[in-house]
């Protein structure tokens, strides 16, 4: 029995009664991405992130700074602490107090840059965490995630007949949401999508909302209860939200947006500013006033925590929003 079907069967005993685990489904080997020109283009930091001078109150608190530079995702575990994901390498880091440590790497063969993707969902009070990649096309589910580390790290590839069947030919997973039973959603900046896959990916189908991005780049989602929201790292900088079955407009801010996060009812998204060359910041997509942040320039802000934790690729310094 290999690795991975031990995982499996661990798992499948493990969430008895509640999941119904199937097959993971075949992986493909990682090759070169295609891309739509531009695509990736904010996803490089433009402007160094700092703290204001002077004696006003500071924009954001220092959580940690990570040693490899490219924090990605984030997961809170309180507003002291997040899961941080590093964009370059899918090792899973906890931020807080200054310090970032790891407590998980991706199984063999499953490290790759393109870390993009983390949700997570609390089943039979355990966390469970998952993160995706598109340099992999696929990731690994964290099992009874702790501060500690994972109980278990099982692969997930997304299905080689599904990614071969895409437009551009290869999946090209982004931001992500786990549900209770494992299965998730993501969507696909180049193949201008929305995607659900059941539980372990054994199978993924295109969601009808993809209709709403046509002409636009989707690039994050979020969820609170059974409202999806989705971002476009377009100049248009729309925010969509609705369900898998159907998206409409909620905003349009004229500038690249990544990350997207609820905190309650209320939606953040990150406004990277690279089409504007202003100052990124964090914005209340409800009202469409921005927040505060320590940020002077451009800067990739991939990933936004329930808690308004939040990094700029590249600086490597992961902040709360006071």
């Amino acid at each position: 029995m290999t690795g991975l079907a031990v995982g499996v069967t661990v798992v499948a005993l493990l969430l008895s009664g509640s999941i119904a685990a199937s097959a993971v489904a075949a992986g493909t080997s990682a090759g070169a991405l295609k891309t739509p020109g531009g695509a990736r283009a904010s996803w490089v930091d433009h402007g160094a992130a700092m703290l204001p001078t002077g004696k006003s109150k500071p924009a954001a608190k220092i959580l940690c700074t990570m040693p490899a530079g490219a924090p990605g995702a984030i997961y809170a575990i309180s507003k002291a602490k997040a899961y941080v994901l590093d964009w370059g390498n899918g090792t899973l880091y906890v931020c807080g107090g200054g310090k970032a440590t790891v407590v998980a790497t991706p199984p063999s063969g499953f490290a790759s840059g393109g870390y993009y993707g983390l949700s997570g969902a609390v089943v039979n009070k355990k966390l469970v965490l998952l993160a995706l990649s598109f340099g992999i096309r696929g990731g690994y589910y964290c099992l009874e995630a702790s501060v500690k580390g994972c109980a278990w790290t099982v692969p997930v590839s997304l299905p080689s007949t599904f990614c071969s069947s895409e437009p551009m030919s290869v999946c090209n997973p982004d931001g992500v949401v786990l549900e209770t039973n494992l299965s998730f959603t993501y969507v696909d900046v180049s193949n201008v999508q929305m995607v659900t896959c059941t539980a372990w990916a054994s199978s993924c189908s295109v969601d009808a909302a993809s209709s709403a991005f046509a002409g636009y780049l989707p690039v994050n989602i979020a969820q609170s209860g059974t409202t999806l929201a989705v971002s476009d790292n377009s100049c248009s900088g729309v925010v969509w939200t609705g369900s898998t079955t159907s998206m409409t407009v909620a905003k349009s801010f004229g500038d690249s947006l990544q990350g997207l996060a609820y905190q309650g009812s209320v939606l953040y998204a990150a406004d990277d500013a690279v089409c504007t060359s202003t100052a990124a910041h964090l914005v209340d997509v409800g009202t469409g006033a921005p927040l505060t942040t320590p940020f002077t320039a451009p800067a990739a802000i991939l990933g936004i925590s329930s808690d308004l934790q939040f990094a700029s690729l590249g600086s490597g310094v992961v902040y709360l929003e006071l």
